[in-house]
């Protein structure tokens, strides 16, 4: 897979793009855990993918918008994983504004995935959540996140589902950890099932990427 090693720094978004398919991510947390997956999903077609962190919600537009000017190389199209925040709908419009305004630019086609879905308030961490169901330390660090919120002022419904993976993760390693990323490099058990049903929308996601990517698809 052509993605930026978990140990390098961000990329800053104007280096030449070297695979067909495009994918652009918020943080290195999903960066990392999206590359493990692509790479236990699809094996060599892997190497048609090329994952950008974005580093930090509010880069994404701008770096979304310097495909207009980076080099586009053997690119067929463009994919998103974004995170719905507060409004999904909100969320979804703007991507479409964003796609309105560079997709006739770069004569790609740009798709786009919401976490944890379209209609759904929230981020990538409900997904960690659903894909430990069952799991009683899972059980004891979601009743921990409903216990502290109404204590802890304004919090986004993403802040409120990191408290229950970052409390999950303290339990289960013994030390604090901020995000399954950092985690999991200390870890030598996985702690996600790749496979699992809450992945799935993503996995189906990217595999439509590669299909029209394979298929040599580009805007008419």
């Amino acid at each position: 897979m052509k993605s930026g090693n978990a140990m390098k720094p961000v990329k800053t978004g104007n280096e030449a793009i070297t695979a067909p398919v495009l994918l652009l991510v918020e943080g290195q947390d999903e960066e990392y855990l999206v590359q493990k997956m692509c790479e236990q999903w699809f094996g060599p077609r892997a190497e048609q993918i090329d994952i950008e962190c974005v580093g930090g919600f509010t880069n994404f537009p701008k770096r979304f918008k310097a495909l207009k000017v980076r080099s586009l190389g053997p690119l067929k199209i463009v994919g998103i994983i974004a995170d719905s925040e507060e409004d999904a709908a909100a969320t979804a419009q703007r991507w479409a504004a964003l796609f309105n305004d560079v997709e006739p630019v770069i004569n790609r086609p740009c798709k786009k995935l919401q976490l944890p879905r379209d209609d759904a308030p929230g981020a990538f961490e409900a997904l960690v959540l659903d894909a430990w169901a069952g799991d009683p330390v899972a059980e004891c660090a979601i009743y921990f996140r409903d216990c502290v919120s109404p204590h802890l002022g304004e919090r986004t419904l993403a802040q409120k589902d990191k408290i229950a993976v970052q409390a999950w993760l303290s339990a289960k390693l013994g030390n604090a950890y901020g995000n399954v990323f950092k985690a999991q490099k200390d870890s030598k058990q996985p702690l996600l099932n790749y496979d699992h049903e809450a992945f799935a929308p993503i996995k189906s996601f990217i595999e439509t990427l590669l299909a029209q990517a394979e298929a040599g698809v580009t805007q008419s």
